[in-house]
C-alpha cells in the first residue's frame, strides 16, 4: 500500500485538498500519520570579529523527521493585505483522504529569493557561565522548508530519493527520514554577539517553536551544543551531545573527604528525575543523592542534592572535577575536593 497517493500528483493548492476532503464520503476508520520534526545540534560553528569590532557567531542547522508521515505544507489563498499565502499543514491518514490543518504563511524572502515557511525554527544564545553575558535571539525565523539531506532511509515510508526538492509557492514538505539543512554561509544562520562577554554559552535550536504543526512528539523540538567563546575568533565545542541542559554554578564549590555537603546547582532546562554526577576529576568521586528540583522558571533553574566524598588520607592529584546535570551540559573543573 503507497500511504501518500497525492504525493505523486503534480503540485497543488491547499483549495484542491479541500474539495477532495469535502466530496470523499464515508471512509473506513482512519489513523494519522503525522510528522517529527527533529533539530541536530548547530555544526560548522564559528566566530568572527570585523574591524569596527562587530561579532557574528555563525552556524549550520538540520532538522529532520522521524515521524511517520512526511511534513507537508500546502499553500492556500492570499492573506488580504499582507500578500503572504495561508498555509496548510497536510496530515494523511491510514485511509482516506488527508487531513489539512492551519499552519500559518508562506512569504517571500529576499535574501534568499523564494518562498519561505513562517516560524519555522528559533535560534537563541544564552550564557551558562558568562558574568555579563545576556541572551541573543537570531533574527532567522523563516524556512524553505525541503528534502536536502538523508537521514534514515531505514525508517517505514521514507523515500530512496528526495521528493520535496523546491522551494515551491503551493508546496513545501520533508519526507520521513530526511533533513532539512541550512550551510553556516547563507543568510540568518548567524546570531550577533557584538559587546557580550566572553564565556560558557548554550546555543539552541528550536523547531516549530510556537507548535502550530500536529507531530507524534512533541518533547524533541529542541537541541543544545555548550560553547566557549572568545572574542575575537574562538568559538570552542563543549558538549555536542544535542541535550539542553546545562550548569552554570554550583554552591560551595568544594568540601574535604569525607564529609557531606548541601549544594545549590543552577542552570539551564533541568528537569524533574535528572540526576547529578561528578567526571573527570581523580581521587575519591563525589556521589550526589536526594536530588530535588527546587525550582523551574524561564531564565535559570535551580537544583539541590547531597553531595558525599568517601575519605581518603590523599585526595588525588588532580582533585577537581566537572559537574554534569542530567546527560546535557557539563560545568568544567566547578568543585574540588580538598584534604
Amino acid at each position: 500500500m503507497n500511504p501518500h497517493p497525492l504525493r505523486m500528483r503534480a503540485p497543488w493548492r491547499a483549495a484542491a485538498i479541500i474539495a477532495l476532503a469535502s466530496g470523499a464520503g464515508a471512509v473506513a476508520a482512519q489513523t494519522a500519520m503525522p510528522p517529527n520534526l527533529v533539530p541536530r545540534g548547530a555544526g560548522a560553528i564559528t566566530l568572527t570579529t570585523d574591524s569596527g569590532s562587530r561579532s557574528t557567531l555563525r552556524f549550520s542547522t538540520t532538522s529532520w523527521n522521524a515521524g511517520v508521515g512526511p511534513l507537508e505544507l500546502a499553500a492556500g489563498d492570499v492573506e488580504t493585505g499582507s500578500g503572504k499565502l495561508q498555509v496548510y499543514q497536510v496530515v494523511y491518514q491510514t485511509s482516506g483522504p488527508p487531513d489539512l490543518r492551519f499552519a500559518g504563511a508562506f512569504e517571500y524572502h529576499p535574501a534568499h529569493e523564494h518562498m519561505h515557511f513562517n516560524d519555522f525554527a528559533l535560534y537563541t544564545l544564552q550564557p551558562v557561565n558568562a558574568p555579563g553575558g545576556s541572551s541573543r535571539t537570531g533574527v532567522k525565523t523563516t524556512f524553505c522548508v525541503m528534502d536536502t539531506t538523508p537521514i534514515n532511509l531505514g525508517l517505514p515510508g521514507a523515500p530512496g530519493r528526495a521528493f520535496y526538492t523546491q522551494c515551491g509557492r503551493d508546496l513545501q514538505g520533508i519526507s520521513v527520514g530526511w533533513g532539512d539543512t541550512y550551510g553556516a554561509h547563507l543568510a540568518g544562520q548567524e546570531i550577533d554577539f557584538t559587546g557580550n562577554a566572553d564565556g560558557i554559552y548554550q546555543l539552541k535550536i528550536e523547531v516549530d517553536p510556537k507548535k502550530v504543526l500536529l507531530e507524534t512528539n512533541e518533547n524533541d523540538n529542541v537541541s543544545c551544543v555548550l560553547l566557549s567563546i572568545r572574542k575575537p575568533s574562538t568559538a570552542t565545542v563543549l558538549d555536542s551531545s544535542g541535550q539542553c541542559s546545562s550548569v552554570a554554578s554550583i554552591t560551595p564549590s568544594s568540601t574535604r573527604t569525607g564529609t557531606t555537603v548541601q549544594v545549590a546547582i543552577t542552570g539551564y532546562g533541568f528537569a524533574p528525575g535528572m540526576g547529578v554526577t561528578f567526571d573527570g576529576g581523580t581521587g575519591p568521586r563525589p556521589v550526589a543523592s536526594n536530588v530535588q528540583l527546587a525550582s523551574d522558571t524561564e531564565t535559570v533553574d535551580l537544583i539541590t542534592a547531597t553531595v558525599t566524598v568517601p575519605y581518603k588520607k590523599q585526595p588525588g592529584k588532580r582533585p577537581v572535577w566537572s559537574v554534569r546535570v542530567g546527560g546535557g551540559g557539563v560545568l568544567a573543573n566547578a568543585f574540588t575536593v580538598t584534604p
